[in-house]
């Protein structure tokens, strides 16, 4: 039976959903998570543009019915990563404008990926997954090849994960014989090391570290938790697993197909995921690599997700679909999971379902606005925006493609990078940037950003002693700097001595001058006479002001040759001073401020000038 392209297009969306009750996403797992960042990218569609658009593919082939998969995105500093089957090549492209740099040929141009598919990055190498079970490397710089694994009987179709020079990743059916569950499907390890540099084909051997005796590792990917690794099947076995030495220390089957992935939270050492029938769990992981308490509440009470939650600040916010994929609506779900009883704080109706991993960008103390893609057309971005004590939140479109870049499916991840900038792709086959919109200057309601200033002001404390005069009820002080003329400091009571401050750039002398009170009240002089100067410590004071646009910043101090080092931290901006006390003399100090960003699972500082 012949199918038209966009019948057999949507036959292989239920494949990969409904084997969504059989799939799902990915998360970060480390500390700095992928998907929580400072930095703010526009917020809506009146503060969205479209920066560029790059062809990276081709359409399905309605002769051939090759689906030519373009895999995921990967966000490496300044370059994306993309896998693209109809040239069976991986790219290195421009992050600044979609040029694409230098792209390399897959190990042979019969290799293709898996329908959904995703690339990894590890040890300065980009990995892209076979259909055919093999794993190849490539050099991130030259993207020439470096090593590829023994042939398995089953496809690579699950996300990687490295840690510790290692490559986790797990097996599927092949897209030719996807109902085909004979298999068993695994999960398996390799050393990313290149061991033979003469040879761009070397061939390593994966060594299989679970197998599921029931399910797949379709679109699974691990979670890195310290030294260990949580993995789950799509029949709900959950595995632990020491990296250490690959040897498993627990597993846990929660009874209920399980087509998602998992999401960490380092502050409660607690994973989530949703299984079942829209159940998020929550379940405790031990600092052995145990699997202990469980806890759970039902999101929705029809329909099932395939997809990866996001945990912040006690809640988690995750997709799903309230019937079956394509057909019926979709929702976001905002669950408080920071009591005892997991609730479910309110639902956001969607066209369909997200089938991405949200992306939390912080926006407060307590807000932040969640970014997501659509699984339906015209494949775009949208955004919530939730509070400590929000009930409710109202669907947000932050950028939908037109023309050739519209599609009728979108299974992208929301990248951002430490500039704010958005990067996703859709079934179009193309890549976009999306960014904000550049401020009209004429405007007059337009607000002028003051520079940022910085002043430096070294001083040393001078205590100064003079001999009494008789009769005299106090004394002037006076100072010459250097070959300059006595200026007035001070005047003081009986006393004779006083410490003052002067700048430490010059040379000084000092004098005082003493009086006394006529019948009048009012002063006469004496003849003035020398001061002894006794030098203290010395005092350096660097103050920034207009500060603004970070989430937090460090003041860092260079003292004579030395490198610069951390002196001060903070999350406010506005004017930043920090004082260095008992500095030594004849040792110059220079300061610079850093901004401090979270972008992309990485800590992004920049030098503000």
């Amino acid at each position: 039976m012949r199918h038209n392209k966009e019948e057999f297009m949507r036959t292989m969306k239920r494949v990969a959903a409904v084997a969504l009750s059989v799939v799902v996403l990915m998360t970060s797992g480390v500390s700095a998570k992928a998907a929580v960042t400072d930095v703010q990218p526009a917020k809506s569609s009146s503060e969205a543009v479209l920066k560029w658009a790059k062809k990276v593919g081709e359409p399905f082939d309605e002769k051939t019915y090759a689906n030519n998969t373009v895999s995921k995105i990967k966000l490496v500093g300044n370059y994306l990563y993309v896998a693209d089957d109809a040239k069976h090549r991986i790219m290195k492209i421009d992050k600044k404008d979609g040029t694409i740099l230098k792209e390399q040929k897959y190990c042979d141009e019969s290799y293709i990926q898996g329908y959904v598919s995703s690339i990894g990055y590890g040890d300065g190498k980009v990995y892209v997954g076979y259909d055919n079970g093999r794993v190849q490397a490539f050099d991130e710089n030259t993207l020439e090849s470096l090593w590829i694994t023994d042939e398995n009987k089953n496809a690579i179709n699950a996300d990687f994960v490295f840690t510790n020079g290692k490559l986790y990743f797990g097996t599927t059916a092949k897209t030719t014989d996807w109902y085909d569950n004979g298999a068993p499907f695994s999960y398996y390890v390799v050393t990313t090391s290149d061991d033979d540099k003469t040879k761009p084909d070397e061939e390593k051997t994966m060594k299989k570290v679970v197998e599921s005796k029931t399910g797949k590792f379709y679109s699974k990917k691990g979670v890195v938790l310290g030294k260990y690794i949580v993995i789950s099947d799509t029949a709900g076995t959950l595995t632990m697993i020491d990296t250490t030495n690959d040897k498993v220390t627990d597993t846990k089957d929660i009874g209920e197909a399980f087509s998602g992935n998992i999401t960490y939270d380092e502050m409660t050492g607690t994973i989530y995921f949703v299984a079942g029938t829209n159940d998020l769990y929550g379940i405790k992981v031990s600092a052995d690599g145990k699997l202990k308490d469980e806890k759970k509440v039902r999101l929705y009470e029809t329909g099932y997700s395939a997809t990866t939650p996001e945990v912040y600040n006690g809640k988690v916010y995750v997709s799903g679909s309230k019937g079956k994929a394509f057909q019926d609506k979709g929702y976001m779900a905002v669950a408080d999971v920071s009591s005892d009883k997991y609730k479910v704080n309110y639902t956001v109706e969607l066209s369909n379902y997200s089938q991405c991993e949200p992306t939390i960008v912080k926006t407060g103390e307590n807000s932040v606005r969640v970014y997501f893609t659509i699984n339906d057309e015209p494949g775009g971005i949208y955004a919530i925006e939730d509070s400590k004590d929000a009930t409710s939140a109202t669907l947000e479109t932050v950028y939908e493609p037109t023309g050739d870049i519209k599609n009728t499916g979108c299974m992208s991840d929301v990248v951002v990078d430490e500039d704010g900038t958005i990067y996703f792709a859709n079934d179009s086959k193309y890549i976009m940037s999306v960014g904000k919109k550049v401020e009209d200057t004429k405007k007059s309601d337009i607000i002028t950003v003051k520079p940022v200033t910085k002043t430096v002001k070294s001083t040393r404390s001078v205590k100064l002693t003079w001999k009494k005069k008789k009769s005299a009820k106090g004394y002037v002080i006076y100072a010459k700097a250097g070959k300059g003329k006595y200026k007035k400091v001070t005047t003081v009571g009986k006393k004779t001595s006083k410490t003052i401050k002067v700048n430490k750039d010059s040379s000084y002398k000092f004098k005082v001058k003493p009086y006394k009170l006529t019948k009048k009240n009012k002063k006469k002089y004496f003849k003035t006479y020398a001061a002894k100067a006794k030098f203290g410590s010395k005092t350096v004071k660097v103050t920034f002001k207009n500060v603004t646009g970070f989430a937090s910043y460090k003041v860092e101090m260079k003292a004579g040759k030395a490198a610069y080092k951390t002196v001060k931290t903070t999350n406010k901006g506005g004017t930043i001073t920090y004082t260095k006390k008992k500095a030594k003399v004849g040792t110059t100090y220079k300061f610079h401020l850093k901004g401090i960003n979270k972008a992309n699972g990485k800590t992004v500082s920049v030098v503000i000038k």
